[in-house]
């Protein structure tokens, strides 16, 4: 089991004039990439019972968008990043499709938490930014953060 999960969820829970449309373009970009750091899914799920909805009026969570394993630090294989940036550059255009901003995480399944690291609010999402806060030094090699010299940086931290 991969420790480390990369997210990519809508955020809000107001999905039902959406929900179809957009895992429809989620499962043929999930599809049609060949990943390199590991399995990527689909997730479109709502729990029965929400604790946060107190009121009637409250809408539940519903977690939609995509999953991706990322490979442990020290044995990330060469271009893995650029699957985080293909990412981001596709829900950067489902926000100018759909109006929708997401957010960008990774939970680690060791220690059960999951923590929200950067929100796609445009269609251009910061690449060097997102790569900064996953954990990976600024890159000094062009547009593409996903070296295995930048790789075996961040395994060092």
């Amino acid at each position: 089991m991969r420790r480390h999960t990369l997210f990519a969820y809508v955020d809000g829970s107001d999905l039902d004039d959406i929900a179809d449309a957009l895992e429809a373009r989620l499962r043929a970009f999930v599809e049609a990439r060949g990943w390199v750091a590991g399995e990527a899914w689909v997730v479109n799920q709502q729990p029965e019972a929400d604790a946060s909805c107190t009121e009637p009026e409250d809408i539940p969570c519903w977690d939609l968008g995509l999953n991706l394993h990322l490979p442990d630090p020290g044995t990330e294989p060469a271009g893995w990043f650029a699957d985080v940036e293909a990412i981001a550059c596709f829900f950067g255009n489902l926000h100018g499709e759909f109006g929708r901003d997401f957010v960008v995480g990774i939970s680690d399944a060791q220690i059960g938490i999951a923590e929200d690291l950067y929100c796609i609010a445009d269609s251009s999402p910061d690449l060097e930014m997102l790569a900064q806060v996953i954990g990976l030094p600024p890159s000094t090699e062009g547009s593409t953060m996903g070296s295995t010299r930048a790789a075996r940086r961040r395994s060092r931290r």
